[in-house]
């Protein structure tokens, strides 16, 4: 909805422009054209359709970006190794993915969600929380993806988070020490090397962004098709009319270990 006011808004701007431009000339004897300014003709007048136009659409997309989707228990920002938003958004992705899975049938349900840090842009306030902050926050058309891996390839994979220091993540919980992992639980479970594990993450991760390798190391690959912002905006809104509010806690699901 928001993407196609954008879409109208930006169109009536440029047929606007264009239009105006077209009527603010005269074509003199020779047949060539020339600009009419204030200068020249004092009763040139700005088109008010158009800016009428242009305005009711900004209106509604004011509407839009400010209609309050949820309520924070928290102010809420992104920081590692573990952060309340970045907790928040990885066990939404979680409940997200095991929701995507259960209305599709599938045979198995999301172990773990993992969300890079680079992709939270901005803090959520403890209160009121719109979608114009969200779409702050997700500024990045990230989609979801479910990425099957071996229990040892997923070790190798969080190996690599641990060198950046951590990660947005959900259901696990990881030690590192020298930017190396020294202790993993899954579920609070130990890893099974020969196991398929079901990752719920974004695209831009699992093609290797933020410097990621290891899930190319996979035996399934998954694409739902899904924006994560769109996806947040919904769990909010579901939120919202359940009468709870968003919160979130720190858990040392990643940690330093001395």
């Amino acid at each position: 909805m928001i993407r196609n006011l954008l879409k109208t808004l930006w169109l009536a701007i440029v047929l606007a422009v264009f239009i105006s431009c077209s009527s603010n000339s005269k074509i003199n004897n020779s047949g060539s054209h020339y600009s009419v300014n204030s200068v020249l003709d004092e009763s040139a007048k700005i088109d008010t359709s158009f800016l009428n136009l242009i305005n009711s659409y900004k209106v509604q997309l004011d509407g839009e970006m400010n209609a309050v989707l949820a309520y924070s228990d928290y102010d809420m920002i992104a920081k590692k190794p573990e952060s309340l938003l970045s907790n928040f958004i990885a066990d939404a992705m979680y409940e997200i993915g095991n929701k995507y899975c259960k209305e599709n049938n599938l045979t198995h349900e999301v172990d773990i969600a993992i969300m890079n840090m680079g992709g939270i842009r901005t803090a959520l306030p403890k209160g009121e929380i719109t979608t114009g902050r969200v779409y702050e926050m997700l500024p990045f058309k990230n989609k979801l993806v479910i990425v099957g891996m071996k229990g040892k390839d997923l070790k190798a994979l969080l190996n690599e988070l641990a060198q950046y220091g951590g990660e947005g993540v959900s259901h696990l919980k990881m030690g590192i020490k020298n930017k190396k992992m020294v202790s993993l639980l899954v579920d609070n479970q130990e890893v099974d090397p020969e196991r398929i594990y079901y990752i719920l993450t974004v695209d831009y991760l699992a093609n290797g962004g933020a410097g990621i390798k290891a899930f190319e190391t996979r035996e399934t690959f998954r694409h739902l098709h899904r924006k994560l912002r769109s996806e947040i905006i919904k769990y909010m809104i579901e939120k919202t009319e359940n009468g709870q509010h968003i919160s979130s806690k720190l858990d040392e699901r990643i940690y330093h270990v001395e």
